[in-house]
């Protein structure tokens, strides 16, 4: 025994105990894949696996999951997602099925366990469903208030009055097929490095967007490969400090931003310390965009604006604008809560004197 207890009775003392009663199997948690095993990989070599990692310098390299590429884990998720919306005629609206992604994504629970949070997530009704849903952004839109109301067209659709009789099933089939297809195994490290693997969010509006809408919207998607490929060749190159600012124009849901944190980590090199500004003429790819910034972790500095950049002028300006507006509605939200708090605080206290 490695731990001394002054209170323990001598062995033949000890009374006979009743065996713990065998623990109740889960109900779900046998569709959702295993955990993935760390290993160390430093480039094209690999070593065994280690212990769960807490800061990876970058001599060593970074811990990876073992899944080999999570690009095409992000873009399974999609098909998967995809196909669960629409044979469950969920309807031809995107925001609804990547919102419920988002939302299992930014669930805030992290850590190497984190994933068996989709047992919990699987066993909710309707009812509950929606409530966890509006608690996860909530939480957020108190934190980022100016990130979670630019990915309004994500989450507004949870409070609809008279939803689509079919969208509580093909909800619910969407979690399903996110959850048992590994999505938390993406985006519940508490390593913000192991969280930017992939872009999932870009990957289901690569999936679930029509081909004409692309063209319409003159949406090209750069591949994860290429992206990471131009943000080591462009920052390799340059003198990074702390304040320089990094200007996407058509940023799409970021992932040339996911890239360049990346390269700026491995480098031992916070994103926090710069200025993360994109812009997109998508309402929902800038939704998925914000939607990643939070999960990548990018730091205190991300503005991200939806307009054309080519026609509008001050787009920028106008971002910055709506970005402080939600900040200053946060805040009298908040002196507002803890005004009424303090008023209850002082009338039970009143009850108790009378």
């Amino acid at each position: 025994m490695s731990q001394l207890d002054l209170f323990a009775a001598d062995e033949s003392e000890q009374l006979p105990t009743k065996p713990a009663p065998a623990a109740r199997p889960r109900r779900y948690l046998t569709d959702v894949p295993p955990a993935p095993a760390t290993r160390l990989a430093n480039h094209a070599n690999s070593k065994p696996a280690v212990p769960k990692p807490t800061t990876v310098k970058r001599t060593l390299g970074h811990y990876r999951p073992s899944h080999s590429n999570p690009h095409q884990h992000a873009f399974d998720i999609a098909e998967a997602v995809s196909y669960a919306w629409h044979h469950n005629y969920g309807g031809p609206g995107l925001e609804v099925p990547i919102g419920v992604v988002a939302t299992l994504a930014l669930w805030p629970l992290r850590g190497p366990d984190a994933y068996l949070a989709a047992d919990w997530w699987l066993s909710l009704d309707d009812p509950q469903l929606m409530t966890a849903f509006r608690e996860c952004w909530a939480r957020w839109w108190i934190m980022h208030p100016d990130l979670i109301d630019r990915a309004t067209p994500l989450h507004k659709w949870i409070d609809d009055s008279e939803p689509p009789a079919r969208r509580a099933g093909a909800v619910r089939a969407v979690v399903e097929a996110a959850l048992t297809r590994g999505l938390l195994h993406l985006t519940s490290s508490d390593d913000p490095y192991l969280r930017s693997t992939a872009d999932v969010m870009g990957a289901l509006l690569t999936v679930m967007r029509s081909q004409g809408a692309h063209d319409a919207l003159a949406e090209i998607h750069t591949p994860p490969s290429v992206a990471e490929l131009m943000a080591r060749m462009m920052l390799d190159g340059l003198a990074l400090s702390p304040g320089m600012r990094f200007d996407e124009p058509a940023g799409g849901t970021g992932g040339m931003y996911r890239a360049a944190a990346q390269t700026m980590r491995e480098r031992d090199i916070s994103p926090h310390d710069f200025g993360w500004a994109l812009t997109d003429v998508d309402p929902i790819a800038v939704a998925g965009a914000a939607v990643n910034a939070i999960l990548w972790d990018l730091g205190p500095h991300v503005l991200i604006a939806c307009g054309d950049t080519l026609h509008e002028r001050d787009v920028y300006a106008r971002a910055i604008k709506e970005a402080r507006g939600s900040v200053e509605r946060r805040d009298e939200l908040h002196a507002q809560a803890v005004l009424l708090a303090a008023i209850q605080g002082v009338e039970a206290l009143l009850q108790d004197v009378s």
